[in-house]
């Protein structure tokens, strides 16, 4: 018998009693209002922030991007390019229109299933980002959060807060390098 033989048959030997998980409390938001509080977090994170109930300007942020290069919308009906989502489209993509299925206000992050998207690179490959998030679905924080979205149910998905920004030793800020140089969050009311 191997060492590792030998290791691994002494854990598996290991009889150990079961616990079960604590559970955590739903912490209480500030007296605040949450929708308020999100907005304000967004904009302190250079998101650009459109409060609508009208889907016509949603279309109309689209045909402007269009202007400038390809557009990619999971949403259906807005007007967006028709794409396959190959590598030479995604290459020119210039926005990309994702739906949020939640909100946290405490730090500004947006759960993006990936089951909605045809990519998983969409959320980071367009040069702006465009978040379609229901006015109903934000919450305070991240403990609310999980509670929602149940990640163990999905096969991929990402908090997205704000567009890409790193720095280098020197202080010099980049904008885009990983991701979206710019994240407008459209919610509907």
């Amino acid at each position: 018998m191997t060492s590792r033989e030998k290791i691994l048959s002494a854990i598996e030997g290991i009889n150990l009693p079961s616990k079960e998980l604590p559970i955590t409390p739903i912490f209480e938001g500030l007296s605040e209002d949450k929708h308020a509080f999100f907005f304000e977090m967004l904009n302190t994170l250079g998101v650009e922030v459109i409060v609508s109930d009208n889907d016509d300007q949603l279309k109309d942020i689209i045909k402007e991007k269009q202007q400038d290069g390809k557009v990619y919308s999971s949403i259906p009906d807005l007007g967006a390019d028709d794409l396959t989502v190959n590598k030479d489209e995604m290459a020119n993509l210039n926005l990309s229109v994702i739906e949020g299925q939640l909100g946290v206000a405490e730090n500004g992050a947006i759960w993006v299933n990936g089951e909605d998207l045809k990519h998983r690179s969409l959320t980071a490959i367009a040069s702006h980002l465009l978040i379609v998030l229901p006015y109903h679905k934000i919450v305070w924080n991240m403990h609310e959060a999980y509670t929602y979205i149940k990640p163990q149910d999905h096969g991929y998905g990402v908090f997205i807060s704000g567009p890409s920004k790193t720095a280098d030793i020197e202080q010099s800020l980049v904008k885009g390098a990983h991701g979206a140089k710019s994240l407008i969050v459209y919610i509907q009311k």
